[in-house]
């Protein structure tokens, strides 16, 4: 089920489609009572390669653009907690989720690993997977339609960029580091250590210039089929009245986010001179692709839209399992489920 709806959002050019096409279709035959289940063990296995894949954001070359706007991309990194408590708030006071629950639904970015951390601290999973999932929707498909549809800009055709493949040599150094940094972190207590590990393995190595290629494109995508297969199979038992009234919260957070967005939009631009169509989407909370391939239909630095969502996501990927693990142990409280 999961492959088949990974499959049909893949030929509908959905954004991260095998995963979303695995997750919602997993989730309807779920909702309607089929008996559909990811043992742990095999999840865990595949979360190992999400882990890996993740590394890949800190990839040298894109990394190093990061320092061509450090004003900038410093207020990419405190739009992440600013936009967080202020969505959190609406998500745990007036949509009553459970805290944590609330708190992994609000952080703007990272959709794979946010989920996964969710999960492995206790929150409710499904609900996180829901408002992340729609949120992205909402956004990749709004803004897409607002630049191409509405104001009549043509969308430019971009070719896509080859990556090499990881040889034995890096595939050794990748298995091997991400071994080091799981038993390090597993002593340390650390949240989810067998997709933090690797993903800490792979970034430091990418950093380094040890290692350039990339995991291969269809064991990511069967990676990302199996998290989502995961994920979706976890709504047994919740009814499709649940399942919209969280829709029509994440509706209302999605504006709370992008109206934060826009704010330190403006401010970066009156700060740093930024172009504000540029900043516009660098802080859009959606998907980096996407934005980037508006910006080069209004004319606006990709280079600066890309670099400050690799900013957000690092940020987001090194920090949420530390201080969620911390603002659990703060509250002193489990999730309730949805």
């Amino acid at each position: 089920m999961g492959a088949a709806g990974g499959l049909l959002a893949h030929w509908a050019h959905v954004p991260l489609a095998f995963m979303l096409g695995s997750l919602f279709a997993c989730m309807a035959v779920s909702v309607a009572g089929a008996p559909v289940e990811v043992p742990m063990r095999f999840r865990a296995t595949f979360m190992v390669l999400i882990g890996l894949f993740l590394g890949e954001s800190f990839e040298a070359g894109g990394a190093g653009r990061l320092w061509e706007w450090p004003g900038s991309i410093a207020l990419a990194m405190a739009y992440v907690p600013v936009a967080t408590a202020i969505c959190f708030f609406f998500y745990a006071y007036l949509a009553k989720l459970d805290r944590l629950t609330a708190l992994f639904s609000a952080i703007p970015g990272g959709l794979s690993a946010v989920v996964l951390f969710s999960g492995a601290l206790g929150g409710d999973e499904r609900g996180v997977a829901l408002s992340q999932s729609l949120r992205i929707a909402i956004v990749v498909v709004t803004a897409p339609a607002i630049a191409f549809g509405f104001l009549g800009y043509q969308e430019p055709k971009l070719a896509e960029i080859a990556r090499e493949v990881v040889d034995v040599r890096e595939a050794v150094l990748l298995g091997l580091s991400a071994g080091a940094f799981y038993l390090t972190l597993t002593r340390l207590g650390a949240p989810l250590a067998f997709m933090v590990g690797p993903l800490l393995a792979s970034a430091t190595l990418r950093l380094a210039g040890v290692v350039d290629g990339v995991l291969p494109y269809w064991l990511v995508e069967l990676a990302l089929v199996v998290m989502g297969a995961s994920i979706g199979c976890r709504f047994r038992g919740a009814s499709v009245r649940i399942l919209f009234t969280l829709a029509g919260w994440t509706l209302g957070g999605t504006l709370v986010l992008m109206g934060v967005a826009a704010l330190f939009a403006l401010l970066a631009s009156a700060l740093t001179g930024a172009d504000l169509t540029a900043a516009l989407l660098a802080f859009a909370p959606g998907g980096v692709a996407e934005m980037c391939l508006i910006a080069i239909a209004l004319d606006a630095d990709p280079g600066y839209v890309a670099a400050h969502h690799i900013a957000r996501i690092i940020f987001i990927l090194v920090l949420t399992p530390f201080f969620a693990a911390w603002l659990k142990q703060y509250w002193g409280l489990e999730a309730d489920r949805l």
